[in-house]
């Protein structure tokens, strides 16, 4: 991190992962696209403020967010979260045929559903935890929260949209 020559290479070590988060929090392909040049530049004109206390990732990842939260604040709204990978949380193992098939797609799109209507800060740690798959440490350095802060707006999150799920009738208790 001494030389602002290998930039480049930060770029194309974490352009990738800048661009998941933003276009899961925003669910705009050219607005992710504008938020990993904004991190970007802001890191290179930051460069000798960083000060290397933490992983340059989580510095990018820090500012990243911060210009998310701002252009949804500005947007006065949040966007639905799509295309979200829900494998990680339900798998197909259990399925055995196409109309298991259905159904679990059925209940992927209603977990969709519910993550959309989680909380900003419920949703960024969810994303984070869940499809970046960050530490809670990273996460609470780059939320500048405390871990067990983020642990627990983590648990929050998942109750919250298990609830929701058993309320609608499309999970059962024992999930």
């Amino acid at each position: 991190m001494k030389d602002k020559k290998n930039f480049e290479e930060y770029y194309v070590m974490y352009a990738n992962k800048i661009y998941s988060v933003a276009y899961r929090m925003l669910n705009n392909h050219n607005d992710a696209m504008d938020i990993v040049q904004e991190t970007f530049l802001r890191a290179y004109k930051n460069w000798n403020n960083f000060k290397g206390l933490s992983m340059f990732s989580t510095y990018l990842y820090r500012i990243a967010v911060n210009l998310s939260y701002d252009f949804l604040r500005k947007k006065n709204k949040m966007k639905k979260v799509e295309n979200l990978d829900y494998e990680n949380i339900l798998p197909y193992s259990n399925k055995t045929n196409f109309e298991d098939c259905v159904h679990y797609d059925d209940l992927l799109e209603e977990i969709k559903k519910e993550v959309d209507n989680l909380a900003e800060k419920q949703k960024i740690v969810f994303i984070l935890k869940t499809y970046e798959e960050l530490t809670y440490e990273e996460i609470a350095h780059i939320l500048k929260s405390r871990v067990g802060t983020v642990k627990a707006t983590y648990f929050q999150s998942l109750l919250k949209i298990r609830e929701n799920l058993k309320k609608k009738g499309v999970i059962k208790n024992e999930m």
